[in-house]
């Protein structure tokens, strides 16, 4: 996808464009210092608008939407989820701003980052409008919340999985990856929650998605984006009992695995008592006997067995 993207609709489906037209959608990544410049002064847009995103902790917040666009452009800006690595190699989700821009002429959205869910916008058949700039910012902002169920539906499977090989866990390397986990959920807690906010602000707007189809548009949004937000919960709370119970088991695990050392130890620990009696250079019983190195192997091989047998008795094994 270029930086820079433009798209129009065209018999009820969108469509690249190669430069900007009246009532279109321009889509923005990682915007450079020109690009910013030229955007607000074509638009006549507050810089903030623009240089929001650039910032990576910036949270959700509304600005234009109690006036009318005739008087003052409005900004929608939300988080979304992205793939990332931790510094430890493992993978988790990280959350980035996203700037919707109404103005009166066009759509413009801006990330920093390369938002994923766009792609899966882009290629899901739409039913919206480039037109209808408040129908996009409120199919953008749903898609940005089934990016999130999308995102924790992978999570879930991805515990799923590391469920499955908690029997054998003996390193720290399911805890490693359980912090991960418990990061992105953290993340996406405060992000979610940020974001639903804003959409119950929108809801409130007398200039904005006023009209019924969009009001129960933004319920329904709503509702997604409490569904997520229920989902990071229940799985945050596994999480947690997932980390003391795999805490356990690596314990349990690496202790079960010491016992069998140990019990191997012992058990080797009577030939080598035996070999070391008769290597000393002083008379002993049977050493002159021309069977004696036989005599020895098999009364060490008896004796371990022996010592093999009591310990399967006393449960040792």
């Amino acid at each position: 996808m270029q930086l820079i993207s433009y798209f129009q609709t065209n018999q009820g489906k969108l469509w690249p464009a190669t430069h900007y037209q009246p009532n279109c959608w321009i889509n923005v990544q990682q915007p450079t210092t020109t690009e910013i410049t030229q955007l607000q002064q074509h638009f006549n847009l507050p810089q903030d608008y623009l240089t929001a995103v650039l910032d990576d902790k910036e949270n959700p917040r509304t600005e234009g939407i109690e006036q009318s666009v005739l008087e003052k452009p409005a900004l929608i800006l939300l988080r979304f989820p992205q793939e990332s690595v931790s510094p430890l190699g493992y993978g988790e989700y990280t959350t980035y701003p996203f700037a919707i821009i109404l103005t009166q002429s066009a759509v413009i959205t801006i990330s920093n980052r390369p938002a994923l869910f766009m792609r899966d916008f882009l290629l899901t058949p739409q039913s919206v409008n480039t037109a209808n700039h408040e129908r996009l910012a409120l199919k953008l902002i749903w898609a940005i919340d089934r990016s999130f169920l999308n995102c924790l539906e992978q999570n879930n499977r991805a515990m799923n999985h590391l469920e499955k090989t908690l029997a054998q866990a003996t390193e720290n390397d399911d805890l490693f990856h359980l912090t991960a986990m418990q990061k992105s959920l953290i993340r996406f807690q405060g992000a979610l929650h940020k974001n639903q906010q804003l959409i119950t602000h929108l809801q409130t707007s007398e200039f904005y998605f006023e009209t019924t189809p969009f009001k129960a548009l933004l319920t329904d949004i709503l509702v997604e984006s409490e569904q997520a937000d229920t989902m990071t919960k229940q799985q945050k709370q596994v999480i947690d009992e997932y980390n003391t119970t795999v805490s356990a088991i690596v314990s349990n695990n690496l202790n079960e695995v010491m016992k069998v050392l140990t019990l191997i130890t012992i058990v080797l620990t009577i030939p080598t008592i035996v070999a070391g009696l008769y290597g000393m250079n002083v008379h002993l019983p049977g050493a002159s006997h021309a069977h004696a190195f036989s005599f020895i192997i098999f009364g060490i091989l008896i004796g371990s067995w022996l010592a093999t047998l009591w310990l399967q008795r006393r449960h040792f094994f």
